[in-house]
């Protein structure tokens, strides 16, 4: 005899087939805390990381051992803002590929003026 699926089952296998498959993968995402500010902020980030971001945004001393939820809102927005500039400088090297280790160890033979010193 086949087992039978419940009803509660049914309607979610309905409801889900209803669904684009992209916007049930958003779903998942939201459903997901992995992918929350506060995770990435509480769990994932280093300390060398949160420092860094913390700077950027401009927060006190006394803010680097708070949780995200101990912030405030316009302490949140301006890690927000930070995040989004770093990305911003990261990405201004990455699209003229000066990225790499190399890059930041040699010398530009331009920059090395007639005396042999750099400008």
């Amino acid at each position: 005899m086949l087992a039978t699926s419940s009803n509660t089952d049914v309607s979610t296998e309905q409801a889900t087939r209803a669904l684009p498959k992209g916007l049930v993968q958003i779903k998942a995402m939201l459903g997901n805390k992995r992918y929350k500010p506060h995770f990435i902020y509480d769990s994932v980030l280093n300390e060398h990381e949160r420092n860094a971001l913390c700077y950027t945004a401009r927060l006190g001393k006394s803010d680097l051992k708070k949780s995200f939820y101990q912030l405030t809102d316009t302490q949140r927005l301006s890690i927000q803002k930070a995040l989004l500039l770093m990305d911003k400088i990261y990405l201004s090297f990455l699209n003229v590929n000066a990225i790499s280790p190399s890059k930041f160890l040699q010398n530009d033979p331009q920059a090395i003026d007639t005396k042999g010193t750099l400008s």
